[in-house]
């Protein structure tokens, strides 16, 4: 058993215990806290997932990537931005929820190994590209888990008979719209420098600016919904309902763009 996979197993254990703990202590009430020293073990699971992924994915003269280790940066990428949240505000129910998808993506190398590139091929450039990707992944993966956590509380809102401890452990509705087009815009604002930056890595690549595959088509119709849905919020103050629908269809469209794709062909082809 190699070290990087005794690492990623122990953060996906750390990650697991921080994040049903997070959820269990919400589900107290509207009142509940979760211990702020959650926090540590889930920074020591940072760490030793920081130090596989470097481990599995650079090598000398290859760097390995596949569906595994986009999924598994992209966590990566997600807990620290929430992390960072959690030392501003208090720790929260989405925290939790996230932290456990994290200890599953975490280990998704192990299942999904994709393929060695010669390490030459991936230009600085490039890397930057791919990183700025996987952020922007992280970001829309945050506001997902809210935009779940805002429909369950607008459900509650429509029958006040109905009462969730965890639900009611969250912000208002406002406030969590509020939240809500934050996130969507820091992702907006890292979709359009990978759109920017993809731009470049094909000149450097092929010549053009543009090829007109997949990636590229659906990536920019993703931004482009995206980029209606923050316009909508702004010029018309869009609310919850037609928000998370234009959401939702933006998300499943950058899903599908790398993410479908790649699980397709490297699974079944």
């Amino acid at each position: 058993m190699s070290v990087q996979l005794i690492f990623t197993g122990l953060a996906a254990l750390l990650y697991l215990a921080a994040g049903i703990a997070i959820v269990t202590a919400m589900k107290k009430g509207a009142d509940a806290r979760a211990s702020s020293l959650i926090r540590w073990p889930v920074l020591l699971g940072l760490i030793m997932h920081g130090l596989a992924i470097q481990g599995e994915m650079f090598q000398p003269e290859s760097v390995h990537f596949g569906f595994g280790y986009a999924v598994s940066v992209m966590f990566f990428f997600a807990v620290i931005i929430l992390l960072i949240e959690s030392w501003v505000h208090r720790l929260h129910a989405q925290f939790g929820i996230v932290l456990i998808a994290a200890a599953f993506g975490a280990v998704f190398p192990a299942i999904f190994q994709g393929s060695a590139v010669a390490a030459s091929g991936w230009t600085a450039l490039f890397r930057w590209h791919l990183l700025t990707a996987l952020a922007a992944y992280s970001f829309m993966v945050i506001a997902l888990v809210h935009a779940i956590l805002m429909s369950i509380q607008n459900r509650q809102l429509k029958s006040p008979g109905t009462a969730n401890g965890f639900i009611d452990s969250l912000p208002g509705l406002i406030v969590m719209e509020r939240i809500f087009f934050r996130i969507v815009g820091c992702g907006f604002v890292l979709l359009t420098l990978v759109l920017i930056m993809g731009a470049w890595v094909t000149k450097e690549a092929y010549g053009v600016f543009f090829q007109f595959d997949h990636k590229m088509i659906l990536t920019w119709i993703s931004w482009i919904i995206f980029g209606v849905l923050l316009l909508g919020r702004w010029l018309a103050g869009w609310r919850a309902r037609t928000a998370l629908r234009l959401f939702w269809a933006g998300f499943i469209v950058f899903v599908v763009a790398y993410f479908c794709y790649s699980f397709i062909v490297e699974v079944f082809l």
